[in-house]
């Protein structure tokens, strides 16, 4: 942090000196433009976005331990904001590499292969932040996890393998949407410009988008995590009756849909029911929890268990997503 003086130029104007390391990290000149935008009692100094030069990175994958270690690499470095990744394929054995970054395009939105050389390849982000806004990916995010759950009831009640089977693909465009989201809340944190042309009202509404989001990815893992232990379940009993586990699946969605509408209305009301809902819900957790000590088959025993748990987790989330509410509807005066 650096203290600067106020000085007065021509009677009415007040201006003060920028830190010259600032200035050259930025690449300012003089006569560039620069953003001022008002928050509260401080001022926030961007150069501008519009100009502000594509964002490469250069990577040798010789200097990478493994192509599950390039996978990691890409994601972080999509995260961050670049938008061209240039990969240089310097290694003899670099298929397995190769077959990393094609992996890659089913992860990651807006993501395509522009160049692919013997020698190298690379990755443009083509992403354009006035048509993706970020309540909206984040709303997206909240329709397929509702769709998953509804579904799951459906499966669970029709002994419909195949609906769960559908549920588990499903689960893959949340993580889509999900690293999209993280891209654009690093963004909307650097620039404030970004923040608004992604629906952001304020910086500060980042954190809790963040939240949520983390929130949604979760709550999609343990939905598919429900799947995968029903299939299983079936392959075991296939008779197996779950009107307990049904009824309890309806009441989490009731909480999940009431959280989210809570969350984009800022109503701190409809957020207090929430926390009175999951109190219900809690006691019906506990009393399916006791039925099943009583199942003789362990295997059986165990899949269920599984299945409590994680939509026990998922009300949770639920409350999560409520307080994050409450908290974004707190206005700072």
């Amino acid at each position: 942090m650096e203290a600067r003086k106020v000085y007065v130029s021509g009677g009415s104007t007040y201006v003060i000196s920028l830190p010259k390391k600032w200035v050259n990290r930025t690449n300012l000149k003089p006569g560039d433009s620069l953003v001022v935008t008002e928050h509260g009692s401080s001022l926030q100094i961007e150069t501008s976005v519009i100009e502000k030069e594509s964002r490469t990175k250069e990577i040798r994958i010789s200097q990478v331990t493994s192509s599950e270690a390039l996978e990691r690499i890409l994601i972080a470095f999509y995260l961050v904001g670049y938008d061209t990744i240039r990969i240089k394929l310097d290694r003899k054995d670099h298929l397995a590499y190769r077959e990393s970054i094609r992996n890659i395009l089913d992860y990651l939105i807006g993501v395509e292969i522009v160049d692919d050389t013997n020698e190298a390849m690379t990755l443009e982000i083509m992403l354009d932040y006035k048509r993706m806004n970020t309540r909206q990916i984040l709303q997206r995010m909240f329709s397929i996890d509702k769709s998953m759950l509804l579904d799951l009831g459906k499966s669970l009640k029709n002994r419909d393998v195949g609906l769960a089977n559908d549920i588990i693909v499903r689960e893959k465009e949340i993580d889509r949407l999900y690293f999209l989201v993280v891209r654009q809340l690093k963004s909307a944190v650097e620039y404030q410009q970004i923040a608004e042309k992604l629906g952001i009202e304020t910086q500060r509404d980042c954190l809790g988008y963040r939240i949520v989001v983390k929130v949604l990815e979760r709550i999609a893992d343990h939905i598919e995590n429900i799947a995968k232990s029903y299939i299983k379940l079936y392959d075991v009993q296939k008779e197996t009756q779950l009107n307990d586990f049904i009824g309890l699946t309806n009441n989490v969605v009731s909480v999940f849909e009431k959280s989210v509408q809570a969350l984009f209305s800022r109503n701190d009301a409809m957020a207090e029911t929430v926390f009175n809902e999951l109190k219900k819900v809690e006691e019906s957790h506990s009393d399916v929890s006791e039925e099943l000590f009583k199942i003789e088959d362990i295997q059986s025993a165990i899949l269920m268990k599984s299945m409590l748990d994680s939509l026990g987790r998922i009300a949770s989330y639920s409350g999560d997503i409520a307080e994050v509410a409450i908290n974004m509807s707190t206005e700072v005066s």
